[in-house]
């Protein structure tokens, strides 16, 4: 055999090689994940006795997607809704497309659980909507009095506040009224730091998580038209990075969902119903809530049940197969890591 075909054949071999070692990565790290990605206590989440969860608002399809998913866990959840403004002191947060469509599937997950519950052994979370704008300091300071009644006897505080309330205003800078960057800045940046403050109190008494929306997974990331919006989001990435220091004393995580900015739009828009000539459940359950992907879904349970979660994660998916092997090499590592220790 010459040299040049042992060395083809020795490149061949290498290739190979790394082809099947990032095969196994990718399956260790799959059962890394299942494993150890979560501490001990995650078995208990899936028999329905978890820890309570606020989303800030579920107004959105990613709100409301990861109200469902979450509550699937056996979490129970405070799903906030904006109440309208012609509701007044009356105002309540069940009449809006949002809440009825959240209805409709916990309707349907009720009667597949009656059906075959038992055979199955399915059981969730429980859901609890209540009113909340985030832009509002009566509407919060009621928000927190709603979730100290609803939760379980001899328990005061929450394992963890989402921040999922958010506006997004696309157009160009010169074409944009100022008054959508005020609504952006208000809702996205100082909507954030009310909140954190007035559900202080609540993640301290549980050493619980503050979870935000950061900005692009890329540093310096940006996009056309979205100016106004990727400054909110800094502000945000800011001011969670200082909040994650000065709360870190008392045990409140301060953790960053990070995400393409040309795709974080998407996070913020309100579901679309299908037309139809009646208010059926069917036409509810037809809207999809499907804002993010299965991989999103995966990080925001890593971020709410990592006994040591990271101050940030990204919800976009590895960008090629070398970050991709870099990924799960990472997840494998840190993994064994904790094993270790």
């Amino acid at each position: 055999m010459d040299e040049q075909t042992l060395v083809i054949l020795a490149i061949q071999l290498t290739a190979l090689t790394g082809i099947v070692g990032s095969l196994l990565l990718y399956l260790l790290c799959k059962v890394r994940t299942k494993s150890h990605t979560y501490d001990t206590d995650f078995t208990s989440l899936n028999v329905g006795t978890g820890r309570s969860v606020l989303l800030t608002s579920c107004d959105t399809g990613f709100g409301l997607q990861l109200a469902l998913h979450l509550s699937s866990l056996g979490f129970r959840v405070f799903a906030g809704f904006k109440p309208s403004v012609e509701d007044g002191e009356g105002e309540t947060c069940s009449d809006s497309d949002a809440a009825k469509i959240l209805r409709a599937h916990l309707k349907q997950r009720e009667s597949e659980l009656i059906a075959d519950g038992m055979v199955k052994g399915l059981t969730y979370g429980t859901m609890i909507t209540l009113p909340l704008d985030v832009t509002r300091e009566d509407s919060l300071h009621e928000a927190v009095n709603i979730v100290r009644r609803h939760l379980p006897a001899g328990e005061d505080g929450l394992w963890a506040v989402m921040n999922t309330a958010g506006v997004c205003y696309k157009g160009r800078l010169d074409q944009q009224d100022s008054c959508q960057w005020d609504a952006m800045l208000k809702v996205n940046v100082v909507g954030t730091l009310r909140t954190a403050r007035a559900f202080l109190a609540l993640l301290r008494n549980k050493q619980g998580r503050l979870i935000n929306i950061g900005t692009g997974s890329g540093e310096g990331e940006g996009a056309a038209g979205l100016v106004a919006y990727s400054a909110a989001r800094q502000a945000v990435a800011g001011a969670a990075a200082a909040l994650r220091v000065e709360l870190g004393p008392l045990g409140v995580r301060v953790i960053t969902l990070d995400t393409d900015i040309p795709a974080s739009e998407r996070l913020f828009l309100r579901p679309r119903l299908p037309p139809s000539d009646n208010g059926s459940t069917e036409r509810y359950l037809k809207c999809s809530v499907q804002a993010v992907s299965t991989h999103s879904l995966s990080v925001v349970e890593e971020a709410l049940l990592s006994p040591t979660p990271k101050p940030a994660y990204s919800l976009a998916p590895p960008g090629g197969f070398s970050n991709y092997v870099s990924a799960i090499t990472e997840r494998f590592v840190s993994g064994q890591c904790k094993k270790r220790s």
